[in-house]
């Protein structure tokens, strides 16, 4: 099975949720281990799993590793790499949470990989005045949360995060 039959039947819960949780965490998880993106490769996604795919599932596994490397080549250098590895973290955080559809991650992905989607940048001390040194994009979505605890009609804050989810794939019909 390709990758595309492989998201229907896990949307179809033909496939294990276990399962699309291993391989999404692996996804998220494995540009972890390296300081760029220049030589992690599908084994490495591969060894990432808990347990062995089935035959079908490997071929999808396959290309959805191998997509994920050309996103990592695509962002290899460090400070682009440190941008990737934590908008794919962001995505599983808000995939494990039912604001992401794996359709959409995937689209985002596939998307990303081409280059007709670009990773979220932003000046931190721009947006929000000042933040602190290392900030990422998982702060900056931690930081609207935390405000719209306080203010849940925070305008501000509404508008940032919705252009955030939208950068990292989110269609808002999850």
């Amino acid at each position: 099975m390709n990758l595309q039959e492989w998201v229907n039947a896990a949307l179809r819960a033909d496939i294990g949720e276990e399962e699309v949780q291993q391989a999404l965490w692996a996804l998220s998880n494995t540009p972890l281990l390296y300081d760029d993106g220049k030589t992690i490769a599908v084994e490495d996604y591969m060894k990432g799993l808990e347990s062995q795919p089935s035959a079908g599932e490997q071929e999808a596994l396959d290309e959805l590793f191998g997509t994920a490397v050309l996103l990592c080549r695509r962002y290899a250098e460090p400070a682009d790499y440190d941008r990737m590895q934590d908008v794919l973290s962001l995505q599983f955080d808000l995939w494990a949470r039912g604001v992401l559809r794996l359709e959409d991650w995937m689209a985002w992905l596939l998307g990303a990989t081409e280059g007709s989607v670009e990773l979220p940048a932003y000046d931190f001390d721009e947006v929000l005045g000042s933040a602190p040194e290392d900030f990422m994009i998982q702060d900056f979505h931690d930081e609207l949360n935390f405000r719209l605890e306080d203010a849940p009609e925070d305008e501000w804050a509404l508008s940032h995060l919705d252009e955030l989810y939208r950068r990292v794939g989110v269609t808002g019909k999850a």
